[in-house]
């Protein structure tokens, strides 16, 4: 079935930003071919993306947004001014695009994700979190709301729509699985932009990286804690854990981080741990890696784990969530007890294996091409937007 010509979709993220939720959206915009589907994007907050966004369609921000100076006034002295004006922007574009769906991507509340819950156009929500992310961030009435007003709720595992149905009573005919979904053509592209960094400081060196946010949630102490283990287990293997993703100006001012810098020095692993600024050109720090880890304490569907394996590299990640539908003993190494002293383990078993990393790597990247890469899942997702409309 398709939909008119010039079936209007508008938008609404939270931020721009370089996040997995932002990532997933960008590479299913970029893959997709359609001529009946119009897009709008409207943006609550501008992140370093935003800009790229701009090939898909129109991009607004509410303008008092793009001044910062102005926008510290208000929010500071005038909040409720500032949320009342950012609102009736927010009605004025939903009257002037009159977009025949809304498309709101992750549960955050905001002002544009309130006016589009009241409004009376059909909703789709796609979620890409679960478990206490969603329950102790959230404010329950806000998710009452939300999921009762969407006609479609895109999940990105199944695991993540069983925590829907179980938690929040979303019927299971609401939900579509729409998986986290990595562009091999945008990594690829990345990898021809600029002059590569070496990580590598010695041949022999073996190079176990994670990706994330220096935060709590993303277990960098247990990534830590792992490779402390593993210098006192193997002390004649070299071997260098990276992480990527921090740490930026605020976590640097932030304890947990702090807390890290003191781990490293007491456990003395300055030698072999160390922290690389962010970067959304993910592509090279993947191919000079020869472990891939998740040290994560809760993901829905992590992004990272596709475009690990994309780039033919084992995964050894914590048995949390929606992990457990990429990774098994094919593609990497599940830590079931979800420890430190598991991490060091899974870790454990691909330095001593070449002949492991190689063949993991070779049906993690055969999987993801087969189910989880973009032109996979924007033929499905084009088609759920298409449905909704018609």
């Amino acid at each position: 079935m398709e939909s008119t010509p010039g079936t209007k979709v508008l938008i609404i993220l939270p931020h721009t930003g370089t996040g997995g939720d932002t990532q997933v959206l960008y590479n299913l915009l970029y893959v997709l071919s359609s001529d009946s589907l119009k897009f709008h994007l409207l943006v609550s907050q501008r992140g370093a993306m935003h800009e790229h966004f701009r090939q898909f369609g129109e991009v607004y921000t509410f303008p008092i947004d793009d001044m910062k100076w102005t926008r510290r006034f208000f929010r500071r002295f005038l909040l409720p001014v500032f949320v009342g004006l950012k609102k009736q922007y927010g009605r004025y574009l939903l009257r002037k695009i009159n977009p025949d769906l809304v498309y709101i991507n992750t549960v955050n509340e905001h002002e544009f994700s309130q006016i589009a819950v009241r409004s009376d156009k059909r909703l789709i929500v796609h979620v890409h979190e679960m478990g206490f992310v969603v329950t102790q961030r959230m404010r329950t009435r806000w998710m009452e709301a939300l999921l009762s007003k969407a006609h479609i709720v895109v999940s990105p595992a199944r695991a993540a729509a069983e925590f829907y149905r179980d938690v929040y009573g979303v019927p299971e005919e609401k939900m579509k699985l729409i998986y986290e979904t990595v562009s091999e053509k945008r990594l690829s592209q990345q990898r021809l932009k600029g002059e590569q960094v070496e990580l590598r400081t010695a041949a022999d060196i073996l190079l176990i990286g994670a990706v994330g946010s220096v935060i709590y949630r993303k277990g960098v102490d247990t990534f830590l804690r792992a490779c402390s283990i593993l210098k006192d287990k193997l002390p004649n293997q070299s071997f260098e854990f990276l992480w990527l993703g921090g740490p930026s100006e605020l976590q640097d001012k932030s304890i947990y981080y702090r807390a890290l810098l003191k781990s490293i020095e007491r456990e003395g692993l300055q030698s072999h741990f160390r922290f690389l600024p962010h970067s959304s050109e993910v592509g090279d720090f993947y191919a000079d890696l020869d472990i891939f880890v998740l040290p994560s304490r809760m993901e829905a569907f992590p992004l990272v784990i596709l475009e690990a394996c994309l780039a033919e590299k084992p995964v050894v990640a914590m048995d949390v969530a929606g992990v457990r539908e990429v990774v098994d003993d094919e593609t990497g190494y599940l830590v079931r007890d979800q420890t430190p002293e598991g991490l060091a383990q899974g870790i454990a078993y691909f330095i001593q294996n070449a002949e492991l990393r190689r063949v993991a790597g070779q049906n993690g990247r055969k999987r993801v091409l087969e189910k989880y890469e973009a032109t996979v899942q924007s033929f499905k997702w084009r088609q759920l937007l298409i449905e909704a409309t018609s």
